[in-house]
């Protein structure tokens, strides 16, 4: 689906910004599955009655699988940028 109007972000896609994208998308996907365990924890204690959460492997689970995550994401976005940002040029020559 095309959009009437689409929004023009007139920012480069430099280093910083790939570095920006995956920092922001490691935080994201980290605090998402921190945020999941929780949940699928606080079910599991719901339907049987035993609190089993470990902070520290749960924590490191979260971190191991928000920064492979968040960082393939981060790259992801940031190449596609930069794409559309070639073919901006190629076209405005």
């Amino acid at each position: 689906m095309k959009l009437k109007k689409p929004i023009k972000n007139r920012t480069n896609a430099t280093i910083s910004t790939l570095i920006y994208l995956i920092i922001i998308c490691c935080l994201s996907f980290t605090f998402l599955v921190m945020t999941s365990c929780l949940l699928g924890r606080t079910i599991v204690y719901i339907k049987t009655g035993d609190w089993i959460f470990n902070w520290i492997k749960d924590l490191f689970y979260s971190l191991r699988i928000g920064i492979s995550a968040g960082a393939l994401t981060g790259i992801g976005v940031w190449v596609k940028t930069k794409l559309l940002e070639r073919k901006d040029k190629k076209r405005s020559n």
